[in-house]
């Protein structure tokens, strides 16, 4: 019995020296980069870095920026840690396509969150109903400071057989420029992304918005997926959120969960292991982080590389097989 008992004892205390080692080597710290303040990415950052810094041993840190192209080059150095984009923006970067001149190779998959419905807003009494009665209206466009949300406006026009030609454009910086433009009176309508706190406060402070439906047709989703990578339409239901008055198509996308490559296994794992056995936590953080399941969080439709942090979780809960495997190895040489 005594030997068993010394046995024991000494199982458990390799066991804490293991431990105690892997806790030493995560960071102390870490960055995780957002859009702007005010806007749904900063709101799900800040709820995913509130539950990953109360169960591990760091402390993320939101960093507020105009959009990725602001942080994707310090993350391809390894000098930001982590941030939220959308799979459009995930798969234009790492190939440097379209919006983006050069790739960003070093980002990787954490995880693969909800997914976002994003569309045109209008005042509640508007006489606008959908997308094809934008046609002469003004407009936000550009957005340089994320350029991604404008090639995203582009396609909910282009669904409906519009260009910026068809409209009255309004350059603004960034999303949160274009709200304002809105809450001004300088456009007609907005656009964002559905459950954003701007979209929240136009909603309080101009009486009541509206989002309007843009054209889910098998033909309207073509135009719009040749626009915007990856995007497609899904049909929003009445009463799902402020401004859904009845059920409207809006255009869709995922939300990663992304960091730089240099970020260690360690942490990578830690990270995950944080939010996938903290959901209820995780939701109740922020109302958008709702839709963010452990069944999503492992997709075969990736468009870049997990982290071999995050596959090494999904591996021991039995989530990631070969076929993610034959995923991964494609991601890597594209």
């Amino acid at each position: 019995m005594r030997i068993r008992v010394v046995g024991i004892g000494s199982a458990m205390v390799a066991l804490f020296l293991v431990t105690g080692a892997a806790l030493a080597e995560l960071p102390r710290s870490a960055t995780l980069a957002t859009h702007a303040v005010g806007s749904l990415y900063n709101a799900i950052g800040t709820g995913i870095a509130t539950v990953v810094s109360h169960h591990t041993p760091m402390t993320v840190r939101v960093q507020p920026f105009a959009g990725p192209p602001a942080w994707l080059p310090s993350m391809d150095q390894g000098e930001t840690d982590m941030g939220v984009l959308t799979s459009a923006d995930a798969v234009t970067s790492y190939k440097g396509i379209i919006l983006y001149k050069r790739p960003f190779k070093n980002t990787r998959i954490l995880l693969v969150g909800g997914s976002l419905q994003l569309g045109f807003y209008v005042r509640k009494d508007s006489p606008v109903q959908t997308v094809a009665d934008l046609k002469g209206k003004r407009i936000p466009t550009d957005f340089p400071g994320i350029p991604i949300v404008g090639l995203s406006s582009r396609a909910g026009l282009a669904s409906a057989g519009l260009s910026y030609d068809d409209i009255v454009k309004v350059p603004v910086s960034d999303l949160q420029a274009g709200n304002q433009a809105f809450m001004e009176g300088r456009t007609d309508a907005g656009w964002h992304a559905v459950r954003s706190p701007a979209v929240e406060e136009a909603n309080a402070r101009l009486g009541g918005v509206r989002w309007i439906a843009l054209d889910d047709s098998t033909e309207g989703a073509r135009k719009m997926g040749e626009v915007y990578p990856g995007s497609y339409p899904v049909v929003a239901k009445a009463g799902s959120a402020t401004g859904i008055l009845k059920d409207v198509a809006l255009l869709n996308n995922d939300i990663y969960l992304v960091s730089s490559r240099q970020l260690s296994d360690d942490a990578a794992y830690a990270v995950v292991k944080a939010l996938w056995e903290n959901t209820k936590e995780l939701w109740a953080a922020y109302p958008a982080l709702a839709s963010w399941r452990q069944q999503r969080m492992a997709s075969r439709s990736a468009f870049i590389p997990y982290h071999p942090g995050a596959i090494r979780f999904f591996k021991e809960k039995g989530v990631w097989d070969k076929t993610m495997d034959d995923l991964q190895a494609k991601l890597l040489t594209q």
